[in-house]
């Protein structure tokens, strides 16, 4: 009796012994170490971005969207240059922010605007020399998020420069974040788009009116000229200003001097249409 007792007892704990050594091998194999274990390296998310580019097409609506919305404010105006939209030149500046950087916004606000009694005028100067999406320009990526577009423009009132335009990438959109001009006056070498404007403008002397079949920026200013029988020798200046929807907005304007400075006084804008050249004042 006493020898199946001990037997049995022998049974149960060698059965207990295997059952020990079984759970501890399924621990070891099944449960990861935690100080062994390697994680998957989490994705940058940063990476996956992909970086903003921007080709001529839509640098050209960069800048055209820069000078159309100083444009609509400058027309926007009663008729002593008060402003109608904005009563302040911080209210004013925000709304450029939308185009340029805050320095550049800064600039324009400060130059071309005066405010007082709760209101914003237009200050009488020279406009600024905007790009001319129909003229050669060059194109340079300067880095990921900042290219350069430099044109070189020549009328009476800015000489010969070289304008260079700064487009830079923000959170959601590109703006203009800088421009600027180099004077090209002491260069002897005449571009090729010089040379052809001297030639349109000879064509146009010959018959302005009737030569429209190719309307170029000189044809556009010679027919407001003989719209208005402006001679080319007169104090008047007459410069053709920007493009809307493939018209050209030809201006009018004197130089008034004041002491050792001048500003420019606008006589009136014009339109030529650029089918058949004819001339109706912008209103």
């Amino acid at each position: 009796m006493k020898k199946k007792l001990l037997f049995v007892i022998l049974v149960l704990l060698l059965s207990l012994v295997v059952m020990a050594c079984t759970q501890d091998g399924k621990d070891v194999n099944e449960t990861e170490d935690p100080e062994n274990e390697v994680e998957e390296p989490a994705e940058d998310a940063s990476s996956e971005e992909e970086i903003p580019t921007l080709d001529q097409e839509q640098a050209k609506e960069v800048l055209n969207d820069y000078q159309e919305k100083f444009m609509s404010v400058i027309e926007n105006t009663e008729d002593d240059g008060t402003l109608i939209d904005y009563d302040s030149k911080e209210a004013l500046k925000e709304e450029f922010m939308t185009v340029m950087s805050e320095d550049l916004a800064d600039s324009f606000v400060s130059h071309y605007f005066e405010e007082e009694n709760d209101k914003v005028y237009v200050v009488a100067t020279e406009a600024p020399v905007w790009f001319k999406e129909d003229s050669d320009f060059s194109f340079e990526q300067v880095n990921d998020v900042e290219y350069e577009v430099t044109q070189d423009q020549s009328n009476e009132l800015i000489g010969n420069v070289r304008m260079t335009y700064v487009i830079t990438s923000t959170d959601d959109s590109w703006i203009v974040s800088e421009v600027r001009s180099e004077d090209l006056n002491g260069e002897n070498n005449e571009s090729e788009e010089s040379e052809e404007q001297v030639s349109d403008e000879n064509n146009a002397d010959d018959n302005p009116e009737t030569d429209t079949s190719e309307i170029t920026d000189t044809i556009a200013e010679d027919l407001v000229r003989n719209h208005l029988n402006i001679s080319q020798d007169s104090d008047l200046h007459v410069v053709m200003d920007h493009k809307e929807d493939g018209d050209f907005v030809v201006q009018v304007y004197e130089l008034v001097s004041n002491g050792e400075t001048s500003h420019t006084a606008t006589v009136g804008w014009y339109i030529v249409d650029q089918e058949d050249g004819t001339v109706e004042e912008k209103m």
